[in-house]
């Protein structure tokens, strides 16, 4: 268990610092590409289109990242057990740790970000609040989500390559059914449903409120998003468990 531990941490570790191998500027582009999706937001929605939302850098940031973790972390899903095949096929390797170290891998991206978060606080002339303590336990909640669907996701993938594509378009159509950009409060009554339902618009508000408002999440809507997680999570596996011999066979 120790040592699937270390293993699951070391690629983790090595996947994120490989994303700047190379590069000039290497590890601070964790911190730069966020920060360009944040100008753009803020000119959009400050200067072309105002939604008039206050302190909305720190608004739209506090979302973004978490946003970003999940897309991130889904759309690359489809392609875990291809592109390892070499490390799927070894005799003594779990392949179902590659939807975890891939989730991880992209927490540590969001964690450089963070203290961003922190800083816009500050110059919004808010607080950080008790309510940080949370941050891991909604964390917690994503990181099921995860990887319960880059389990499911990863799999079919190998037999219909299809998956990758429908995936894509599902997270940019999940997208604007998730308050990124825009205020929950803007949304009309009658619509409010497909918000609850969806685990990433709870999860942004609960990352909005504890960040951005200093106040306790929705416990009840919280409930509802942890039960999708680990429902995400059970079919995730389940399908990983029934299919992972017929993966080894088309790999």
């Amino acid at each position: 268990m120790t040592h699937q531990l270390d293993l699951i941490l070391n690629l983790a570790r090595r996947n994120f610092l490989l994303q700047f191998r190379g590069s000039l500027l290497g590890l601070l582009w964790a911190i730069l590409l966020p920060i360009v999706q944040l100008i753009v937001f803020a000119f959009l929605f400050q200067r072309v289109v105002p939604l008039g939302i206050n302190n909305y850098p720190v608004f739209v940031f506090t979302a973004l990242l978490p946003w970003n973790w999940f897309s991130v972390s889904i759309l690359s899903a489809g392609n875990l057990f291809i592109v390892h095949r070499d490390l799927v096929r070894r005799p003594n390797f779990t392949p179902s740790t590659l939807a975890l170290v891939s989730a991880l891998t992209n927490l540590l991206t969001y964690l450089a970000a963070l203290p961003i978060v922190f800083v816009l606080v500050a110059m919004s002339g808010r607080a950080i609040t008790w309510t940080v303590l949370l941050l891991p336990f909604i964390m917690l909640i994503q990181g099921t989500l995860i990887v319960g669907l880059s389990l499911f996701i990863a799999t079919w993938n190998v037999f219909y390559r299809d998956v990758q594509q429908i995936t894509g378009v599902a997270i940019m159509l999940l997208f604007y059914l998730t308050p990124v950009f825009y205020s929950l409060e803007r949304v009309g009554r009658e619509y409010r449903i497909a918000f609850t339902l969806n685990p990433m618009a709870v999860l942004v508000q609960s990352y909005r409120a504890i960040l951005y408002e200093g106040t306790v999440p929705d416990w009840s809507e919280l409930l509802i998003a942890s039960s999708v997680a680990v429902a995400a999570l059970a079919i995730g596996y389940l399908s990983y468990r029934r299919e992972i011999q017929e993966v080894y066979d088309f790999l």
